[in-house]
């Protein structure tokens, strides 16, 4: 949260227990048996303040690890 504060970033939407399966932390499914979950979080940019966090969550992947943080960057268009 401290990145997005640092890039100027105030909108979002935030998905706490989400469940999947990856290459590198395997199974993420809140059971008895996996019982991590992940937080995946959708933030619409405009092109300069994309470049900011991108950027930001390099750093922050050097000092984590792998394991933790990623991000994807999509075309979005905005239609209502």
């Amino acid at each position: 949260m401290e990145v997005l504060k640092e890039t100027g970033v105030k909108n979002y939407t935030r998905f706490e227990r989400a469940q999947g399966v990856g290459d590198l932390a395997g199974p993420h499914l809140g059971t008895n048996v996996w019982p991590a979950v992940n937080s995946v979080m959708i933030i619409a940019l405009e092109d300069d303040k994309k470049d900011k966090l991108v950027e930001k969550i390099k750093e922050l992947r050097k000092e984590l690890g792998k394991e933790g943080v990623k991000a994807f960057v999509l075309p979005v268009e905005e239609i209502t």
